[in-house]
Parts: structure tokens; C-alpha cells; sequence
């Protein structure tokens, strides 16, 4: 028996895509807030006085806060997601695999696994999705590994390179 612990984010990717999205809708909510409660909206003749004298500032900071209000979130959601990670075990026998993940065990048999990497990839994590029979797992690289550098491959490689020789 041979034991593989392996560093792997908490969250799938699609938690990510909703973290974003929310905090892309909270943004421009945000944005359309500071729009009416600093009078801009009501337009240049019913605008707070500075805005009326100079209208160009008043586009300037419309159209400024627009990329701000929609990136700033984006950014926080996406570190909030890559600061939680696991670790997750993965033990080798000659005929099965059992991966520890999440508090469950799942047994692994010879010739029972699919291991899919999802095209397109995103460039600052890697995901892969183990099809198991009755189960499905996405095991998502984790971002603190790679920030390391420690290693020359992460762990979550290294362990998916072993359970290949399942298929």
C-alpha cells in the first residue's frame, strides 16, 4: 500500500462563477447606490452643484467607477475561493485505489475511473473531474501550492498522475 496526501481546493470552480457573479451584481448595485445618493442621476440640471460646474468630472467618475464596481468584487470572490483548501489522501493497492475526500471514502476499482481534465483551463488553477461509478468528483489544484513554488509539481498532479494507471 502506498499513501498519496495530496493539497486541493475546498470549493468546485462553479462555486467560484457564482462568488463572482454575485459580487459582480453587488458591485453595480453598489455603483447604481452611489449614483443616486450623490445626485448624479438626476442629470446636470438637478446635480449637485460641483457636477454642474464641471459636467466632464461627473462622466469621468461614471464611467471610472463602472470597471472598479464590477472588478473590485470579482477579485475579493476570487480570493475569498482560493484561500480555503484540504487535504485529501489517496491510498494505492494493487487491485483498487480508496481516496480520502471531504469526509467520505471512495473506492477506486482497476479499469472503474474516468479522469477528465475540462477544456478550456483556466490558467491559475487546474481541475480534475474523476467519474466513478455512482459518484463524481472535482478536485480543483490548490493556489497556495502553486504560489509556493516549493515544489517543481503540485501534489493534486502528482496523485492524479497515479490513480491514471486505474483507467
Amino acid at each position: 500500500m502506498r499513501r498519496i496526501t495530496f493539497q486541493c481546493n475546498k470549493y468546485s470552480p462553479g462555486v467560484l462563477y457564482i462568488m463572482v457573479l454575485f459580487g459582480v451584481i453587488v458591485g453595480l448595485l453598489t455603483f447604481y447606490a452611489f449614483l443616486v445618493f450623490s445626485g448624479i442621476e438626476k442629470g446636470p440640471e438637478d446635480g449637485p452643484v460641483y457636477f454642474r460646474e464641471h459636467p466632464m468630472h461627473a462622466v469621468y467618475v461614471i464611467f471610472g467607477l463602472i470597471p472598479i464596481a464590477m472588478s473590485l468584487p470579482a477579485w475579493i470572490a476570487a480570493k475569498c475561493w482560493s484561500s480555503k483548501e484540504e487535504e485529501a489522501q489517496l491510498e494505492l493497492y494493487e487491485d483498487h485505489a480508496v481516496l480520502y475526500w471531504k469526509n467520505k471514502e471512495f473506492l477506486i476499482k482497476k479499469g472503474a475511473v474516468n479522469i477528465k481534465i475540462p477544456k478550456p483551463q483556466p490558467y491559475w488553477y487546474k481541475t480534475y473531474v474523476l467519474k466513478i461509478p455512482r459518484h463524481r468528483v472535482v478536485l480543483v489544484g490548490s493556489i497556495k501550492e502553486i504560489k509556493e513554488k516549493r515544489r517543481r509539481r503540485p501534489s493534486l498532479d502528482v496523485a492524479m498522475e497515479e490513480i491514471s494507471a486505474y483507467k
